[in-house]
């Protein structure tokens, strides 16, 4: 691989001045031509017959064609060396970027490209004193390793590929001057990558390694993984990635080797997904080309294939290969639609409508000795539409048709199939259950965003808001979806897409005024099927943290608008926006209590620990309700005062966190007591906070007649949640 000293202290502009070199060649060339025709063809013709003349001006056309050959030549050279110029140039300017960012940020990158954090403040009581600090260097260092590998991968790929073109002879022989020469470094590339999936025997460890730097130098690029994909084909793509991923028994990989193979899975799953939506802005539509490499991929899915005949008669199927590549990578909506129809068509034909995919994706199927995959390839789909919010959205709001029956896709997977259990069938040992990758789906159809993105918030279309509204009906309607067997493995997802939609859940409580505001289209949530799912998906450690994050970030922030306001009765407006709150506490409270005291399914610390670790919705919450009050989905910072973030926060820790100690752990009771007084505390501080920052004049005895105020419709509203989630469930 290309070392950091050398792309950092390269010369670049000799490489420059080659390109301009060449790419003046094809004008000279031009010029010699009129100069031949015009001083020695012309001159001859009309004056000069015979054998001899007839045999000369043969050789003389020939030689005319070689001007031209070489002209052609030098101009595909030149926007060869241009091309090559343009990627080390690039990748330099990178290197530098970074390397400026480690110095300035305290990391020290070595010549062998070793990254060490020598931050000064490791050796002071700062360290030692912030808990996150640790954590914080770690992220950096990672990210700076992770992009600084990113740049000379993709430096090392274009040096090869340059090399290789220069290097190539095209017409196999050095009789002329080559006319098919190379231009991109893509189409180098691609052609080698193409080449190695190509071969027909099983590939050595240093061609895996070569594959493997290729797609990751090139996998987010349109051009390259469009060629690739073709000249590879869909079939023969499986083909290999399933002799890759299954070498013969016996055969003992080492972790190094282990790792190399699943990094190849990723980048050839992204590499795919690219190719599949390469031709997304194509003029005059889809290209002919990727549409039947998409196509070749869904007849795939309908046959086996078995890298080791003669060990084991069977092999892994089409989509289950198909599958295990799509966790990563950006995938193109239609394909995945029409592969997710595919998927649940052969389900329903083949194992029992749905019931029985244990039997029918599993045993005598095995992954092979990497275990790299899944059994079940509906978690890798899953994934898939997680990481494609458009194609969720789409997919989880339409129907298939089967043998003439229409199948809700939304109640097929929540309602009607049976997941089959087990890391084998999911791919993951530290997530047994297939509905977590539902979850996932499920997110991001309803947000907008990849599950696990923590980027800006993207405004509610009316269609992901409806399938909020659907998802609250069906389980609020039948909380078992969410609670028997592994199902519970859906409630950290559901917990995230209530906190998304924590406008519309508070609104549905009570919003008389109107202050409320959804982010984008309103979910128009049912608080009859609201309250029982609020109630079943609270009793998760991650669910309740989200949720009272969110709940706590929205009452902040309207009480701010109310404050900002000019209402007729300010008291009366404040209790408004937040009894809301209260009572999401309230139904979160009695949920955690039933999951310590009564399911024993988490503890304190679960809840605790969950606290500890994720404070992100707090923020979330914030910059989705600035959205939703100002209109914008504008930054938090400058729209709102600086408090909020850090002191919300700091709020809701304090509400959330209980005492783990054994003196503290009593009946429920006493715990809702707890409750009840930190949400009435948390919402007279938070208006406190409000009315100070929003500018209005008020005296101190008025301030804490609405602080109190505020206090008890908090409480009342804690108190009415907690008392209907206890009536719901029989206690």
């Amino acid at each position: 691989m290309v070392s950091i000293p050398y792309l950092d202290k390269a010369d670049l502009a000799p490489l420059a001045d080659a390109a301009a070199s060449w790419a003046a060649l094809p004008t000279k060339y031009e010029a010699l031509q009129r100069e031949f025709e015009q001083r020695v063809i012309n001159h001859l013709k009309g004056h000069w017959d015979g054998d001899a003349a007839d045999a000369a001006f043969v050789t003389m056309g020939k030689a005319r064609t070689e001007y031209e050959n070489a002209a052609t030549e030098a101009e595909r050279i030149g926007k060869l060396l241009q091309d090559a110029h343009g990627e080390f140039a690039a990748s330099q300017k990178q290197l530098h970027a970074l390397l400026d960012e480690a110095r300035d940020d305290h990391y020290k990158v070595s010549d062998d490209g070793r990254v060490e954090d020598v931050d000064p403040r490791w050796d002071s009581p700062t360290a030692s004193a912030s808990p996150g600090f640790a954590e914080e260097r770690k992220k950096k260092l990672d990210s700076l390793v992770s992009r600084l590998t990113r740049v000379l991968e993709v430096a090392t790929a274009a040096d090869e590929a340059a090399s290789s073109a220069l290097e190539r002879d095209a017409n196999g022989d050095s009789e002329s001057f080559n006319t098919s020469v190379y231009t991109t470094l893509d189409a180098v590339e691609a052609d080698q990558a193409a080449a190695l999936m190509n071969k027909k025997d099983r590939l050595s460890g240093a061609e895996i390694t070569k594959l493997n730097l290729l797609l990751s130098a090139n996998k987010n690029d349109p051009e390259f993984s469009r060629d690739f994909a073709v000249k590879t084909g869909g079939e023969n793509m499986l083909s290999k990635y399933n002799e890759l991923m299954s070498p013969p028994a016996g055969t003992t990989l080492s972790k190094a080797q282990l790792a190399q193979l699943k990094e190849l899975k990723a980048n050839l799953g992204t590499t795919i997904g690219t190719a599949t939506t390469s031709d997304d802005h194509r003029k005059g539509g889809p290209d002919p080309e990727i549409t039947k490499f998409q196509n070749d991929l869904l007849k795939a899915g309908q046959r086996d294939f078995n890298a080791n005949p003669t060990e084991s008669p069977y092999g892994l199927s089409g989509y289950q290969l198909t599958s295990s590549l799509m966790s990563d990578g950006k995938w193109d909506k239609d394909f995945l639609q029409d592969y997710g129809d595919a998927l649940i068509t052969a389900e329903k034909n083949g194992a029992n409508a749905g019931q029985n995919p244990d039997a029918y994706w599993g045993y005598p199927r095995t992954l092979g000795t990497t275990n790299i995959g899944a059994l079940d390839p509906m978690t890798g789909f899953m994934d898939a539409l997680g990481h494609n919010p458009d194609a969720s959205t789409e997919f989880l709001t339409s129907e298939a048709t089967i043998d003439g029956e229409k199948v809700d896709h939304l109640d097929y997977l929540l309602k009607d199939r049976h997941w089959p259990e087990g890391p084998g069938y999911t791919g993951d040992p530290a997530n047994p259950s297939g509905y977590n990758n539902l979850g996932h789906a499920m997110e991001s159809a309803t947000s907008g965003r990849p599950f696990d993105d923590d980027g800006a918030p993207v405004k509610h279309t009316p269609e992901r808001a409806a399938l909020m509204k659907e998802v609250v009906d069906t389980i609020g309607g039948d909380p078992s979806l969410a609670t028997d067997s592994h199902r519970d493995a859906l409630r950290d997802s559901l917990g995230n897409m209530t906190a998304e939609y924590m406008a519309d859940v508070q609104a549905s409580i009570a919003n008389e005024q109107g202050t409320i505001k959804p982010f984008g289209a309103d979910a128009h949530l049912d608080p009859g099927t609201l309250e029982p799912f609020i109630s079943t998906v609270g009793r998760d450690p991650d669910a309740y943290v989200a949720i009272t994050e969110a709940s706590q970030a929205n009452t902040a922030i309207w009480m701010q608008e109310v404050a900002k306001g000019n209402p007729s009765d300010l008291n009366a407006a404040m209790e408004n926006v937040t009894y809301p709150g209260g009572v999401v506490a309230g139904i979160l409270s009695d949920s955690r209590d039933q999951a310590i005291f009564e399911e024993h399914s988490a503890s304190d610390k679960d809840f605790n620990d969950a606290v500890a670790t994720g404070d992100k919705w707090a923020g979330r919450g914030l910059g989705m309700a600035v959205g939703a009050a100002t209109g914008t989905a504008a930054p938090i910072v400058g729209t709102i005062a600086g408090w909020a973030v850090e002191d919300i926060q700091a709020m809701v820790v304090e509400q959330v966190q209980k005492d783990t100690t054994d003196e503290a752990k009593q009946e429920a009771a006493t715990k809702y007591a707890q409750g009840w007084t930190a949400v009435g505390k948390s919402s007279a501080e938070s208006v406190r906070e409000a009315v100070e920052n929003s500018g209005r004049q008020m005296s101190d005895e008025n301030l804490k007649v609405l602080a109190g105020s505020v206090e008890q419709a908090a409480k009342s509203g804690h108190t009415a949640g907690a008392t209907w989630n206890l009536s719901v469930n029989g206690r």
